[in-house]
């Protein structure tokens, strides 16, 4: 099963690396991007937690990526 490597960024905030999973394919990690964005959000300072979110997903090996673009609320 490969693995995804979750980049996540908002604002100023950018966290390479910030969670890394292993999932059947591409599709089923970017429903796992949802959750990714809110534990991101929680490290977050107060005033930054209502913006664009952007969350990377890469396959480890490369062969794969999507960038999704979280509006808050999410």
């Amino acid at each position: 099963m490969p693995r995804y490597v979750f980049n996540a960024s908002s604002g100023i905030c950018f966290a390479q690396e910030f969670e890394i999973h292993h999932f059947a394919n591409l599709e089923t990690a970017c429903h796992e991007a949802h959750r990714v964005a809110k534990r991101f959000r929680a490290y977050l300072p107060r005033n930054l937690r209502q913006e664009t979110l952007m969350v990377e997903i890469v396959e480890e090996a490369g062969q794969e990526s999507a960038i999704l673009r979280l509006e808050a609320p999410f």
